[in-house]
């Protein structure tokens, strides 16, 4: 049972302990990797990451 460290965070909003989950690093590489952001002038894969999960998080069908 002390496999994960649980500690209750109460300071940051629930979205927020979700993004950071995922490193920013990783995001960072693999659009490099992959040129997503090539040609984007808008909404970069981070931003675009942060809308898709607050919108899971808020149950929006579409966006």
């Amino acid at each position: 049972m002390g496999f994960f460290k649980r500690t209750k965070n109460t300071n940051k909003p629930l979205i927020r302990q979700i993004l950071d989950l995922v490193p920013t690093w990783l995001l960072v590489r693999c659009a490099d990797k992959h040129k997503s952001d090539k040609g984007c002038s808008k909404y970069k894969t981070y931003d675009q990451f942060v809308a898709l999960t607050f919108g899971q998080l808020n149950k929006c069908i579409t966006l």
